[in-house]
């Protein structure tokens, strides 16, 4: 028997919900970088958020941003938007 094959419209598209939502986030902080309008954070000194955030990973490794909460959430959406998002096309690549 022969199963039909369900056609998903380009934009509903697991991969490109998710790869959209990464790159979304990235216009924002970027923007919001560029024109000082950076959203207002706690104090995080002496919080397990504040010693993540004083980590030599993000201090140096991940620096992607001035805003040290910013960079956080970068590698935050890129572990469980992006990646998945990868995957998802390389699924859909190769099993054709």
């Amino acid at each position: 028997m022969v199963r039909k094959q369900t056609i998903v419209p380009f934009l509903k598209s697991y991969w490109v919900s998710t790869i959209g939502v990464f790159l979304l986030s990235q216009m924002f902080f970027f923007t919001s970088e560029a024109t000082g309008w950076i959203l207002n954070y706690r104090d995080t000194d002496g919080t397990l958020f504040g010693r993540i955030l004083d980590s030599t990973i993000f201090t140096e490794w991940f620096n992607f941003y001035e805003t040290p909460q910013y960079n956080l959430l970068t590698v935050f959406f890129g572990i469980f938007f992006l990646v998945p998002g990868i995957i998802s096309v390389i699924r859909k690549v190769f099993s054709r």
